[in-house]
């Protein structure tokens, strides 16, 4: 399954089988493996980052491999490209951001129809802080 080890590249097969995990099993990876990584990946669209919203809600997907981010804009035909943020800058730029601004954070999502879980910032950096 997923690599124990920080990876450069994934397989298809490893990719596909990401894809598939639960929405708990998604947000446990996304939680572990940017620990390991020591970054964040998200995706960046032509006039700035992807933001989903839902109910009035705006939510940054998140993602714990750029493999990953690149695999949800393919599965959802968005125009965007996966970035990586250093973890470091993403807990101490990012999540104070986001919570001042709302912002809540969808923990790996793979399509809109698909259960996906959702945290708040100062949950993430609890989450993050306690590895």
């Amino acid at each position: 399954m997923f690599p124990e080890t920080v990876s450069e590249k994934l397989s298809d097969a490893v990719i596909e089988q990401a894809m598939k995990l639960s929405a708990e099993e998604r947000q446990m990876l996304v939680i572990s493996y940017v620990a390991k990584a020591k970054e964040v990946c998200l995706v960046q669209g032509t006039e700035g980052f992807v933001m989903l919203e839902d109910d009035g809600v705006i939510r940054l997907p998140i993602f714990p491999h750029a493999d990953l981010a690149t695999a949800f804009v393919t599965t959802n035909g968005l125009d965007g490209t996966s970035v990586s943020t250093p973890l470091d800058e993403f807990i101490s730029t990012w999540l104070p951001g986001l919570e001042k601004n709302g912002v809540e954070l969808v923990m790996f999502p793979t399509q809109s129809d698909v259960e996906n879980l959702v945290m708040t910032a100062p949950e993430l950096a609890e989450e993050l802080n306690a590895l």
